[in-house]
């Protein structure tokens, strides 16, 4: 089986288990997630956090924008672009969730680029990625746009990027193609991950 349809594969097996799981739970551990997020070193000493406004099956993240708004720090959130083929993400500072209006392509919340002022990749602190399964490397599957995976490669390897997800979207492979890049560290409810 190729990469891709292996991803294809991987990708509804795991929306299948996403649903599965109760909306209690899910509050419940993603409060677990954002908690030891909160706490992460590089998310404690940065000024300038990127993260995501969930889809319903991701944690929810809504408490440690929170968080990083009470502390003062920038929060930065993603529009997807697609500039000719290649997907990238372009990262605008939100500082309320007025600023969170506009529906991406994939049904995702966006900053409004009318009101969010754009925020050079330079500008990172710490990066918080979502995924629909991880694996014992760090690499990480997406949904498919390839988005991540083309930020990622431009990131400086200083740079922070930390995976947030559920304990169930850890496999033992996630099938790879040349331009998946591997995350460093990933949070569950059960902890953190670092890979290399």
């Amino acid at each position: 089986m190729s990469g891709h349809s292996a991803k294809e594969k991987l990708r509804r097996e795991m929306r299948g288990r996403l649903r599965a799981m109760g909306p209690d739970l899910r509050a419940e551990t993603s409060l677990v997630i954002c908690q030891m997020a909160a706490n992460l070193p590089a998310f404690l000493k940065s000024r300038c956090v990127a993260l995501f406004a969930p889809l319903p099956s991701e944690p929810d993240v809504h408490p440690l924008i929170e968080e990083a708004w009470a502390q003062g720090k920038r929060v930065v959130l993603p529009l997807m672009i697609k500039h000719g083929s290649t997907p990238e993400l372009d990262w605008h500072e939100v500082a309320s969730w007025d600023d969170v209006v506009v529906p991406g392509p994939f049904g995702l919340r966006e900053p409004d680029p009318l009101r969010c002022p754009r925020v050079p990749l330079a500008e990172l602190d710490c990066v918080f990625v979502p995924g629909l399964a991880f694996d014992a490397e760090g690499f990480r599957l997406g949904r498919g746009g390839g988005f991540y995976d083309s930020f990622l490669s431009l990131a400086p390897p200083t740079l922070p990027c930390v995976g947030l997800m559920f304990s169930l979207q850890k496999v033992p492979d996630v099938p790879r193609e040349p331009h998946d890049q591997a995350l460093r560290s990933v949070i569950t409810e059960d902890g953190l991950a670092s890979f290399r």
